[in-house]
């Protein structure tokens, strides 16, 4: 070899040596991005399939998504290398919950996260995947109990609280957490503050804010819909009254919530609020807009409506409305409700014990009352036996003593003169419930019998 030739060498094997050092190690640069042809190539298939994947589900393709690009690791290899696999596993995961996949779901939005933790998407979609398998399995699509769903709720909440920390003034998360302790937990005190912060943060917005955020509006409707719910629940009935009104006239235009839904809501409020016309106008009006076969709820409610009204036969009409393979339990116990108020007790008796042959729930519910009915016909034996059995079957379910069942139980033995068990019945209501309507009646009648007793004879 030349000399030219020796020094040439010497001066590439510096120059790759002096370039070799130069190189540091870096999470936000690499080396590869001197020359970033492969990562430009991987870019442009994120991009394909994200565009592809896009408008597969504007036609609900779930499916189709999942074949393109589940499990990301074998379909995108190329973009899992080069760290441009997350946006693809949360559309992957989108799809996961469409098709009652949810664990796969929330896998894939785990991994995510633990790319970009401070991502508010991911953890949205996390905690809206856990809260809507928990609504699945609430529907009996899936299933999920015990510690497992306690689990799940967990979840959820920890990531709704992260996607709030992350968007504070925003809408969705607030509605959702507060369904989550509204309606799958049951905590109406828990749900209302965040019901109340949803339609704050949007009452807030202005124009141009509410126009950039105008995915937000059905969960500010839906929030209304639902502060007006919880407020009923808790007992604030004109509050509820303000905020379903302001849901209507807010709704009118958008169709967010459905109008029987509104309407009947309207109408429940008016009820407790004992305006009983306008409630059977809110309900008849809600039951105009469901078609042939109006919603059993509506007209259930609306037969109340005209009870109260006095107007059995106009409750009776309501009833006939919905067809007697769709009247679930609830429904047959008004309808019987409404066979006794127009005196045809034969038929209230035959829906109710039809009714508790069938519900494997609330049983009790029709026992109590074909307990009354026996015993207002003077059948008290009758009476006391279907009581016991309202009792045994919520002792079974709840692990507690039914009051109506005990005080339907001491009355009926009070009327066959079986004072005593009368009092150990009476007693064990007081414990329960001592201000139980017509108990302290019934204690007071016992104490003159067990006075008359005692005292001595002539």
């Amino acid at each position: 070899m030349s000399t030219a030739e020796n020094v040439v060498q010497i001066h590439s094997q510096e120059d790759q040596t002096e370039v070799a050092a130069e190189m540091i190690a870096d999470e936000f640069v690499s080396v590869e991005d001197l020359a970033p042809v492969h990562r430009d190539s991987a870019e442009r298939s994120r991009r394909r399939m994200q565009a592809e994947i896009s408008e597969l589900a504007r036609r609900n393709r779930w499916e189709d998504v999942l074949a393109l690009c589940y499990p990301v690791d074998e379909k995108c290899p190329d973009l899992v290398a080069h760290q441009l696999d997350a946006p693809i596993r949360s559309e992957a995961a989108f799809a996961l919950g469409h098709v009652n996949r949810f664990d796969d779901a929330i896998a894939e939005l785990k991994i995510c996260i633990q790319a970009d933790s401070r991502n508010f998407r991911y953890h949205s979609s996390l905690a809206y995947t856990a809260y809507n398998s928990l609504f699945a399995a609430k529907n009996r699509e899936v299933f999920l109990s015990g510690k497992h769903r306690t689990e799940r709720v967990e979840l959820a909440h920890r990531h709704f609280r992260q996607a709030q920390l992350l968007r504070p003034d925003g809408v969705t998360n607030f509605y959702r957490q507060g369904m989550l302790y509204k309606q799958l937990e049951d905590k109406p005190d828990k749900a209302l503050p965040l019901f109340k912060q949803a339609i704050s943060h949007w009452d807030k917005m202005d124009e141009s804010e509410r126009q950039d955020r105008h995915y937000e509006r059905k969960n500010y409707i839906k929030s209304l819909y639902q502060l007006a719910s919880t407020a009923l629940i808790k007992g604030h009935a004109k509050a509820a009254l303000t905020l379903i009104l302001r849901c209507i006239q807010e709704d009118e235009a958008t169709a967010v919530m459905g109008i029987v839904f509104k309407y009947f809501a309207l109408g429940k409020v008016q009820f407790h609020l004992g305006r009983y016309n306008d409630a059977a106008d809110a309900l008849r009006f809600a039951a105009q807009q469901c078609g042939r076969q109006p919603k059993d709820f509506v007209c259930e409610l609306l037969a109340r409506a005209y009870l109260a009204l006095n107007a059995p036969a106009r409750a009776l009409e309501a009833v006939e409305q919905v067809p007697e393979k769709a009247r679930r339990p609830y429904f047959r116990w008004t309808e019987a409700d409404v066979y006794c108020a127009l005196k045809k007790y034969d038929l209230a008796r035959a829906v109710l014990l039809q009714t508790a042959e069938k519900d494997n729930r609330g049983r009790h519910k029709a026992l109590n009352r074909l307990a009354r009915l026996e015993y207002l016909q003077g059948r008290f034996e009758d009476a006391a036996e279907f009581a016991q059995k309202a009792d045994a079957f919520f002792r079974n379910h709840w692990q507690k003593p039914c009051a109506e069942a005990l005080f339907m139980q001491a009355v009926s033995a009070y009327r066959m003169k079986d004072v005593a068990e009368a009092r150990v019945k009476a007693d064990e209501l007081f414990e329960l419930d001592p201000g139980y309507r017509q108990l302290d009646k019934l204690r007071q009648r016992l104490r003159a019998v067990s006075a008359t007793e005692e005292s001595p004879h002539d």
